[in-house]
């Protein structure tokens, strides 16, 4: 990320902040809207990065965009968003979505159900990796976005909250060019970084107990300096022992991993 696009989304976040006190679900997911018309739309999202283009062209094209589709509020956010300077096109997209995640992990700490979203995007996240098919038929490029969604939709309904599903839709639709599971995950580390969390994955061969997660827990917490949300994950391959990824680490303690580190010594 470039020192101007960093310092962009920085000051996107500070015109984001006082906007999300009275904030609904509604206005996070037209920042979504816009974020994927502009994803979209090459030409829209060229004129709208453009440095230099004039502020008050880029705000009239949202409004001839958007104008009916979302509300003032939106268009007004998005107008000081484009107003910034952003290195390329896709950045004004990434940033513009972070805002969108940013709303929703709001919204939800606000009813203090942010955990909650979080272990039900990782519990979907589950289930897609978990089917070869799903991922299959959602990564199609002959399926439109409407038939991922309602696909999608069959597999959510009333087994998710609403920000969650929000979020699980939208990781839907702006999967076209990487898998759902990435998009997701990414979503995750973004709701985390709201909770000033860090997200360590841990595989195990078999459930941990509640002692036995809370002792993990505290360990990885202290020795990384922050507060954890563990995403356990089970894997009977790996035979016994625990793998952790953390922080662009990998600690691999699994049984299976001590074995080939001893056929390799072997050979």
């Amino acid at each position: 990320m470039s020192s101007s696009t960093r310092q962009a989304l920085k000051a996107a976040k500070e015109i984001l902040t006082p906007l999300l006190v009275d904030a609904d679900l509604r206005f996070a997911e037209e920042i979504f809207v816009i974020s994927s018309a502009m994803s979209g739309s090459k030409q829209l999202r060229n004129i709208l990065s453009d440095p230099s283009a004039e502020i008050s062209g880029k705000k009239n094209a949202l409004s001839a965009v958007f104008g009916a589709s979302v509300s003032a509020k939106a268009v007004e956010l998005a107008g000081k968003i484009v107003a910034l300077r952003w290195s390329k096109g896709s950045d004004l997209v990434s940033a513009m979505e972070q805002l969108a995640v940013h709303s929703v992990a709001a919204i939800a700490a606000r009813s203090k159900s942010l955990e909650a979203l979080e272990a039900e995007l990782f519990e979907f996240r589950k289930v897609v990796d978990s089917d070869q098919q799903l991922q299959i038929a959602l990564a199609s490029r002959q399926a439109s976005d409407e038939q991922k969604l309602t696909m999608v939709n069959q597999l959510i309904s009333g087994k998710f909250g609403k920000e969650a599903s929000l979020l699980i839709r939208f990781a839907v639709i702006g999967s076209a060019k990487v898998r759902i599971s990435v998009v997701l995950e990414q979503f995750g580390k973004l709701l985390a970084a709201y909770a000033e969390r860090l997200v360590a994955t841990v595989t195990v061969a078999q459930a941990l107990s509640d002692s036995q997660q809370a002792q993990l827990e505290k360990s990885l917490s202290r020795d990384y300096g922050n507060d954890l949300r563990l995403n356990i994950e089970i894997d009977p391959a790996i035979l016994g022992g625990i793998k952790v990824q953390i922080a662009g680490e990998v600690i691999d303690g699994s049984i299976a991993n001590r074995l080939k580190q001893a056929k390799m010594m072997l050979a």
